[in-house]
């Protein structure tokens, strides 16, 4: 082969490759770049789509639930007083704890104060503290939660008792370790007199103790 012969070789060769370098970059990458814009378009569509199905789900769960959670609120509502009334739920709580067979150590109400969301409502604090077994707690609680006024229990704290020089715990006997038990729970009342505005704030009733007058558990059977 000529060295002219070569030389068109080659010539030849470079614009191929210029040909192609150039259909590359004008034709061939805009087509790929609008391609995967279309590819993500048509993924975020998608999900979107999920998105919208998903919510619709939700609505649709939520109003075949209407029914039942309007139930449940106006259950709610029923055990929920127009006033504060400290005194009659102390009592309830002395009550329970008698038949928890629990011995009562505090009852300390704190002052009313609106809920942390809004609402035409007023909650108050209630910190209880006892002595009693585990099994105890467990009837404790489950009266508490039981009672004809809405109690919310928020915290509940625990830790056995030292034993007096000289006395023994002996679980398989029947005698089961003493634990002092704090729960922090909070109680509500909803006026139905209340002008528009905030609700007002009533008294800070004074804090119910009762170390000496305590009943011991053993007194009275449990329910």
């Amino acid at each position: 082969m000529s060295r002219q012969d070569r030389n068109i070789l080659i010539i030849g060769i470079l614009i191929i490759v210029v040909l192609v370098v150039g259909y590359y970059f004008l034709l061939l990458s805009p087509l790929r770049d609008e391609y995967d814009a279309q590819v993500q378009e048509r993924s975020d569509k998608q999900a979107q789509l999920q998105q919208l199905q998903q919510e619709v789900a939700d609505l649709e769960e939520i109003r075949r639930s209407a029914p039942e959670i309007e139930r449940q609120i106006l259950e709610y509502s029923k055990r929920v007083p127009t006033q504060p009334e400290i005194p009659t739920f102390v009592v309830q709580i002395e009550q329970i704890a008698q038949d928890s067979m629990v011995t009562q150590v505090s009852i300390t109400p704190g002052a009313p104060e609106p809920p942390p969301g809004g609402g035409d409502f007023q909650r108050i604090p209630i910190t209880m503290s006892f002595e009693g077994t585990y099994e105890e707690l467990q009837a404790f609680m489950l009266r508490l939660l039981d009672l004809s006024r809405l109690v919310t229990v928020n915290e509940v704290t625990y830790e056995q008792v030292e034993l007096e020089e000289g006395e023994t715990t002996n679980v398989d006997a029947g005698i089961e370790q003493t634990l002092q038990v704090e729960i922090v729970a909070e109680v509500y009342f909803q006026p139905t007199d209340v002008p528009a505005g905030p609700a007002p704030v009533a008294p800070a009733p004074a804090e119910v103790t009762t170390p000496d007058e305590a009943t011991p558990g053993g007194a009275t059977d449990a329910e």
